[in-house]
């Protein structure tokens, strides 16, 4: 059997934990604002906050995977031209190692806050089961990217460089 390749991964990383984030991280958005609309906290409305800073970095983040890196890695592979891009790739993966650690510390952070600061409803435990989703589905999103995907993208930057 032989190893999955580049885009096989990046498909697989785009359908599975990009599309969860895409549909969970607006879900969350809406749930946390009608949470801090109901309660008169600083705690809340600071998770509030926090939370909308993390959702856009992560879209930037996916952005930056779907339209420049992923695409390069899958030219690269297929020993086609990638487009150009003013992008330096080892610097944007060193920097996105780090954005994958501060989300989920941030997660953490937020998930706390409305834990110990909301008052007891449904919509503070669907709120909560909902992060809690986006948290575990992302270990196994982060394994691969830092794992797999970001050392076969350099080893793909070598090669091409050597050619």
């Amino acid at each position: 059997m032989t190893a999955p390749t580049f885009r096989i991964i990046v498909e697989e990383i785009m359908s599975t934990h990009h599309a969860l984030l895409r549909r969970e991280l607006p879900q969350i958005t809406d749930m946390l604002k009608s949470l801090t609309e109901n309660a008169d906290s600083a705690p809340l409305d600071e998770a509030q906050m926090i939370f909308q800073k993390v959702r856009s970095k992560v879209e930037t983040h996916l952005r930056d995977e779907e339209t420049v890196l992923f695409p390069t890695g899958i030219a690269l592979e297929s020993g086609s031209r990638p487009e150009q891009s003013e992008m330096n790739f080892l610097e944007r993966l060193a920097e996105m190692e780090k954005e994958h650690d501060g989300c989920s510390k941030t997660l953490d952070g937020v998930s706390h806050t409305i834990a110990e600061h909301a008052p007891d409803s449904e919509l503070k435990d669907k709120l909560l089961k909902a992060i809690e989703l986006v948290q575990l589905d992302f270990v196994s999103h982060v394994d691969k990217e830092n794992n797999t995907v970001h050392p076969m993208f350099i080893e793909l930057i070598a090669l091409s460089q050597r050619i």
